[in-house]
């Protein structure tokens, strides 16, 4: 591992967290580590830095400390490089930091929100995500976090006390690693937030934190609230813009693309798929049920998609529509693979579905498994802001999306659930059947489509 550098060991297959371009060129290098840690299942690692003491500038003391953050640590251009600085300045300004951590809240549907985590010991200081399933876990409810934050409230603990370790087993195993002292610190509340963001920071020091600078830590605390407002604020708004609009729109849209008729022609896949029978499923189960249905069904695509480098744009009803631009493959003939290898997941993931869906789904009276047809074509579509003045939508549009939705409604004449036109057919490296050209309902010219090999009818045929 290099010194000085920040840079990330791994990313994950979804939302924040999505994959800008295919799989064999989206995944960053996984560094050997020379300093392993341990997390729980639901925490990962996005990121590490690793530039040493030169973070701490050249701050000696707390006054020092103080002017940088009134001053040049807006400069910091992420949570992480922040995060790392503020420990080795405080380690600088004299305080005997062993271990310093940030967790802050996000609105995300699969994520209750990100950390850093750095250690005196091994120099490091890990970025990581936190799943929402972290909130149900013994070790959460059991922790002094959950205290400060979900009630607000600042804990100073001695890691020696047997009744605090009882009360909070994280503080034994902190004993164990030669904590004396443990501060557990609540910043105040962002506007909007339903919890507080919170540092904790730790020292081996036998006497503790002295009241002297519990009261400078205090200080220190309210003036790097403001900047971890200002960092999460836009971490918040670009988790929200790629949840809804998908990574490149909520880019672009961040960027300031917002007025109607931003955007730009882009060449892509255009990728469609649609659930069988939804009709009949309306008709047949409530609301809700319906509901859970397609949330099924939409998880078994949207991985697909995003883990193979496409962006899912639209919900259409009981349908998606996704993209694969050549701008962020390189090459047609790499978006071309990578839709195809979205298609073959999808197809792999509504099987494994099929076979054992949840029980919310298996329970329902009559259900049947879900059937889904997939169509691909290539062209060139504009990607960008349309609707009215008070009311946009971020979405492509051209000829090819509709060309797309028209071969997708052709697996159910031809009985395949997955064909494609003969652009992408020509891109593929796959066997592939040539099933003839075929008149498509608005489209003057006859389309030529193909079909791969490997997906006959099947259990989810058209």
């Amino acid at each position: 591992m290099v010194s000085g550098r920040i840079f990330p060991i791994y990313r994950l297959r979804s939302e924040h967290l999505r994959l800008g371009t295919p799989r064999e060129k989206a995944m960053p290098p996984i560094y050997l580590d020379p300093a392993p840690r341990s997390y729980p299942d639901f925490v990962h690692v996005l990121g590490r830095a690793n530039r040493g003491e030169s973070a701490a500038g050249t701050t000696s003391t707390f006054a020092d400390l103080e002017e940088w953050l009134l001053g040049d640590a807006i400069n910091e251009d992420s949570m992480l490089s922040l995060a790392e600085s503020i420990a080795w300045r405080m380690v600088a300004a004299g305080l005997s930091v062993v271990r310093a951590t940030i967790h802050v809240g996000t609105l995300h549907p699969q994520l209750t929100g990100f950390g850093w985590s750095w250690n005196k010991a091994d120099g490091l200081c890990d970025e990581i995500v936190v799943k929402a399933i972290s909130a149900q876990s013994e070790a959460y409810l059991r922790s002094p976090l959950r205290v400060a934050i979900e009630e607000g409230r600042s804990l100073y603990l001695n890691a020696s006390d047997l009744e605090t370790q009882t009360l909070y087993p994280v503080i034994a195993e902190l004993a164990e690693q030669g904590i004396k002292h443990y501060a557990v610190l609540a910043m105040p509340k962002r506007i909007g937030a339903k919890r507080h963001d919170v540092v904790t920071i730790a020292t081996a020091e036998q006497g503790g934190f002295s009241i002297q600078q519990q009261t400078q830590l205090n200080r220190v605390l309210k003036y790097l609230a403001l900047h971890v407002h200002r960092q999460t604020s836009r971490r918040i708004a670009e988790n929200l813009l790629n949840v809804y609009l998908g990574h490149n729109a909520g880019k672009q849209v961040l960027e300031g693309s917002i007025s109607r008729g931003d955007g730009n022609a882009i060449e892509a896949v255009i990728w469609i798929a649609d659930m069988r029978g939804f009709t009949e499923l309306t008709e047949k189960y409530s609301g809700p049920q319906v509901n859970r249905i397609l949330n099924g069904f939409f998880e078994q695509l949207v991985g697909a998609v995003t883990g193979n480098g496409g962006d899912v744009l639209k919900f259409l009803g009981d349908g998606v529509l996704a993209v694969f631009p050549f701008q962020c493959a390189d090459t047609a003939a790499r978006a071309a693979k990578s839709a195809m290898a979205a298609a073959d997941e999808a197809m792999k993931n509504l099987q494994a579905y099929n076979a054992n869906p949840c029980e919310d789904v298996r329970s329902l009276n009559g259900w049947t498994p879900i059937r889904c047809g997939i169509a691909m074509h290539i062209g060139e579509v504009f990607f960008g802001n349309v609707g009215g003045q008070d009311r946009l939508d971020f979405t492509v549009i051209g000829s090819a999306v509709n060309e797309a939705s028209r071969l997708e409604a052709l697996t159910k004449r031809v009985m395949r659930p997955v064909v494609m036109s003969q652009e992408v057919g020509d891109l593929l490296e796959i066997p592939l059947d040539d099933i003839g050209r075929h008149e498509l309902k608005g489209i003057v010219q006859p389309v030529r489509v193909f079909a791969p090999k490997h997906w006959k009818s099947t259990a989810i045929e058209a």
